[in-house]
């Protein structure tokens, strides 16, 4: 997938974002029919456009975005790009951010290994510590906000994630059905499910 030179840094964020939410994720097992994704495909996947994130959208996703995908080193010029190409109101969130991961999961110093060669323009903050608990939290956050953003209401997301929830136990179609599985054998309930659901109430 490639971008147009004007299309900056947060919202290339954003578009991954999309491409990594449940929803994107639950039409695309409808359209992929083995294990092959080819551009046939890819082109009729509902990706939205980076052109249709308003700030607040980009403020919200950004920052959780980069916390999740930003971790070591080796990722870090994703985020001195974003950094570069953020204005001071999304740079001040993605402070917000790097505080609350520093404060929850201990953080990281800005001590970089010898191989990484910092631009002039860096981010100043190091890669943000990876933290379970936190990466669950902000995934359910992110995908109760995608789903809103597609146009999905409580019965929609309730569907994708499991469509006995809607149509009662006997229903024979299943959508993430070894993610509720391995939720369930390991942590006694779904879940993934119940942090969306309870997220989208807040959106």
């Amino acid at each position: 997938m490639y971008f147009s030179d004007g299309v900056s840094a947060p919202l290339i964020a954003c578009v991954l974002a999309s491409l990594d939410c449940l929803t994107f994720d639950y039409v695309t097992r409808q359209k992929v029919g083995g294990t092959h994704l080819t551009y046939f495909v890819l082109n009729q996947l509902p990706v939205l456009p980076p052109s249709s994130y308003s700030r607040d959208e980009i403020g919200f996703i950004v920052p959780r975005t980069i916390e999740l995908a930003c971790t070591a080193w080796d990722v870090q010029p994703f985020m001195d790009d974003v950094w570069r190409d953020a204005d001071a109101a999304l740079r001040s969130a993605i402070e917000r951010q790097w505080c609350e991961n520093r404060n929850e999961a201990g953080g990281h110093s800005y001590d970089p290994p010898a191989w990484y060669r910092s631009p002039e323009d860096r981010c100043p903050l190091p890669p943000f510590k990876w933290n379970d608990d936190r990466r669950v939290r902000l995934r359910a956050e992110l995908d109760a906000y995608y789903a809103k953003l597609y146009g999905l209401g409580e019965r929609d997301l309730r569907y994708i994630l499991d469509p006995a929830d809607v149509y009662g136990a006997d229903f024979p179609g299943e959508t993430f059905r070894v993610l509720k599985e391995k939720e369930t054998a390991r942590y006694g309930q779904y879940r993934t499910r119940r942090l969306i659901l309870a997220r989208l109430s807040h959106i």
